[in-house]
């Protein structure tokens, strides 16, 4: 069984929550600004989850192909698929072993996944051998340095939070990723609380992107592939 199966069920809840709804329209926008969508372009969305990602890239008219481990999880996001009437090419697979040829896709993203899987650095270097030459690799990745990141470690021996088995990142890991240059922007400064004004948390977090500012809650990183 896979390690996300248990979790399937419930795992979009927090999405239908103020908060929920509000990291994920940070989130979204970090990784549409930095992956620079084209339309009809061929991408690979690798950790698909529940297909949040890939079922909003489709709607965007992006040529969609997702992979996951876990079959409960890609029965839900099927399911969410048909409803929504786009169409993404759903694969249950092992992101360590891409079963893609060399240089098939013009933009691979991975969101909130590579924290979970054993050897990042493997799917990562996997996903640079199925990406196309001038595509792009955008993944965004949960940081420890940061409120969210304080309350996942908080929650490191509770078995039945997910994000309690979840590897956090700081900022001078990112290079030891990839051996390439790389970009990076900071974003989801909001801590998680439940009582926020959104007018005030919309403005606070358009501040301290512009600044760039310590403690943000998610790094998006980009590699170009020459």
């Amino acid at each position: 069984m896979a390690l996300f199966d248990p979790f399937a069920k419930n795992y979009d809840n927090f999405y239908f929550s103020k908060l929920g709804s509000f990291v994920d329209s940070v989130e979204k926008q970090l990784i549409e600004e930095m992956a620079d969508f084209k339309q009809d372009e061929t991408v690979l969305d690798i950790g698909s989850g529940t297909g949040t990602y890939s079922i909003w890239m489709a709607k965007k008219s992006l040529k969609v192909t997702a992979i996951d481990q876990s079959t409960e999880m890609t029965k839900i996001a099927k399911d969410k698929a048909e409803k929504e009437k786009v169409n993404i090419d759903w694969k249950i697979g092992n992101a360590h072993s891409l079963p893609f040829a060399n240089e098939t896709f013009e933009l691979i993203i991975s969101v909130t996944a590579i924290e979970f899987m054993e050897n990042p650095k493997a799917v990562l270097s996997e996903a640079f051998r199925v990406l196309k030459p001038g595509g792009r690799l955008v993944i965004g990745v949960l940081a420890k340095e940061s409120p969210w990141g304080e309350l996942y470690q908080k929650l490191e021996h509770d078995p039945n939070n997910l994000f309690s088995q979840a590897h956090l990142y700081i900022e001078k890991e990112i290079s030891t990723l990839l051996p390439y240059p790389y970009r990076l922007k900071k974003g989801l400064y909001l801590p998680p609380v439940e009582n926020f004004d959104l007018v005030s948390a919309k403005q606070t977090e358009k501040e301290k992107q512009e600044k760039q500012a310590e403690r943000a809650g998610f790094f998006v990183i980009r590699w170009d592939k020459e």
